[in-house]
């Protein structure tokens, strides 16, 4: 892909095609909490030379507060609880 073309072979077929495309993805840390204290290759268990594909990485953090996790999962409860019979 840093070539930006895509080399297929098929049915005695070669051809070379133009790849202009982008790549979304999505990591969950390693035993489920992010360490601050590590880099992001250990904490994710991703090889370095595949992070190093990726132009941007963002990383998500959720602060553990138990009262506003107990609100927002009052709030979904809610939500599902309201929804017309048929929809889930």
């Amino acid at each position: 892909m840093e070539q930006q073309t895509v080399t297929i072979a098929k049915a005695g077929i070669q051809a070379s095609l133009n790849a202009r495309c982008s790549v979304v993805a999505a990591a969950n840390p390693i035993y489920g909490r992010f360490d601050n204290s590590l880099p992001l290759q250990r904490n994710v268990a991703l090889p370095d030379s595949l992070l190093s594909r990726f132009d941007l990485v963002f990383i998500v953090r959720d602060r553990i507060e138990e009262a506003i996790d107990a609100r927002l999962a009052g709030a979904w409860l809610g939500v599902a609880v309201r929804l017309p019979v048929g929809l889930p």
